[in-house]
């Protein structure tokens, strides 16, 4: 009732022609802003970061529908969240010790991105083999991609810090991340429709399949050459890089850091809650409520608009409250998300509950991203990444498998809503967290 009367004031205060007026102004703005970009970092890190959404869409949304297709079991779905953890913790941390040898990181980067790339060549070829070994092969190699996956993310982040300054980064990151959630709803649903409609057999499906992990690759290279074309600054004289001679007193010394230490322990208590519940929704869709293709592809195109025209409110929230009322706020309104799942009976139902994925997931991942890149210093800053996505690796090996240990015992609906609860408790962390520090 409060709301429905807010809404009506609302609507009330605004008139149509002045609508029109605010909607021609704010796309002249936006020109602008796009004229001015152009042979920017900003403007090449925004291209980059579309040609990884395309990559990653066109296949991605559909992986747990295409495990399914190949007769995955839900051990198998839920291993699909957290084998890439477990490959992610294992190399991180020497990723990054190797890194800090490379003299031209750049161009490293670059080189694992290609990397994992190439891998999708090699799950193409799976629909061709025995079916008794297409499911688990599919989750290796998925597992086995997040190696040079991650290192490249890895590195990648260290030099979010280095070509773009505070104040510029935190614009760059938005920027990058509204222009993705507006085109990747277009890819997914571009691909959902085709996989649903094109093919008349299973087989003609699972060709399809084979065309878009090769087309995945495609844009892959074209993402690598854009990335290079990414101007970083010339590096510190060599005396004044690292004050840090090894690389155990590096690890040490993160450890002892007490503001990266204060971000790190509420993120990733409350991320082990959040990747908890990523193979339970993916079961909820493909086995309770039967979500095909496309339908998958809508929940992806509802949440991805949904999370465009969110991202403004994002981004003031950031500039008036700072990360940590982000966090808070995304944290519990994804903790709602779980509670809501289990009332949902069918897959239209569940495209209304995807706006409130989409609003959410951009506020935790800004809020993530952002704190990560606040809590860590200049000097040695691609180790301190490191050790963060290497925790958060660990962190999603363990809680998908116990999120399907849960499952095993309780059942899919129950089990939602203890992922629901862990996430309160996370959420309620982060806030009680944050007060102790100002105290």
């Amino acid at each position: 009732m409060g709301e429905t009367g807010v809404s009506s004031k609302l609507f009330k205060r605004v008139k149509p022609k002045e609508l029109i007026y605010v909607m021609r102004d704010g796309f002249a703005n936006f020109k602008r802003d796009i004229s001015q970009m152009r042979g920017t970092n900003v403007w090449t890190f925004i291209m980059y970061g579309l040609l990884f959404d395309i990559a990653n869409n066109l296949w991605r949304p559909f992986s747990i529908k295409f495990l399914e297709r190949l007769g995955g079991t839900e051990l198998e779905l839920s291993l699909l969240s957290a084998l890439p953890g477990l490959v992610g913790a294992i190399v991180l941390l020497p990723g990054a010790i190797l890194f800090r040898r490379f003299t031209d990181r750049k161009r490293a980067t670059a080189a694992f991105i290609l990397i994992s790339r190439a891998m999708l060549l090699g799950i193409a070829f799976v629909p061709m083999l025995p079916p008794a070994i297409r499911p688990m092969l599919f989750v290796v190699l998925v597992a086995i991609m997040n190696c040079p996956d991650a290192l490249s993310q890895n590195s990648l982040q260290s030099f979010l810090g280095t070509v773009f300054n505070g104040s510029l980064r935190g614009q760059a990151i938005a920027l990058r991340t509204k222009f993705g959630q507006a085109l990747i709803p277009v890819v997914t649903i571009s691909t959902g429709l085709a996989i649903t409609f094109i093919p008349n057999t299973n087989e003609q499906r699972m060709i399809l399949y084979q065309i878009f992990f090769v087309a995945a690759f495609l844009f892959g290279v074209i993402e690598v050459i854009i990335f290079n074309r990414l101007q970083v600054p010339q590096a510190l004289p060599q005396q004044e890089i690292p004050k840090i001679k090894t690389d155990i007193a590096a690890i040490k010394t993160i450890c002892k850091d007490k503001k990266f230490m204060a971000f790190l322990i509420p993120a990733i208590t409350f991320a082990f809650t959040w990747q908890a519940g990523w193979p339970l929704a993916n079961i909820y869709h493909v086995r309770v409520i039967n979500a095909t293709e496309l339908w998958l592809a809508i929940f992806a195109l509802i949440s991805g608009l949904t999370a465009f025209f969110s991202g403004t409110f994002w981004q003031k929230l950031l500039r008036k409250r700072g990360n940590n009322a982000v966090f808070v706020v995304a944290a519990a309104l994804l903790a709602g998300n779980m509670f809501m799942f289990p009332l949902v009976p069918n897959v239209f139902v569940m495209s209304f509950v995807s706006i409130f994925t989409g609003f959410s997931a951009v506020g935790i991942n800004t809020a993530l991203l952002n704190g990560a890149l606040e809590s860590t210093p200049d000097e040695n800053r691609l180790m301190y990444l490191a050790f963060y996505n290497t925790t958060m690796n660990i962190s999603l090996f363990i809680a998908p498998l116990f999120a399907w240990a849960i499952l095993a015992r309780v059942g899919i609906s129950y089990a939602l809503f203890i992922s629901g609860f862990m996430r309160v408790g996370g959420t309620i962390y982060i806030w009680l967290s944050h007060k102790y520090r100002k105290k």
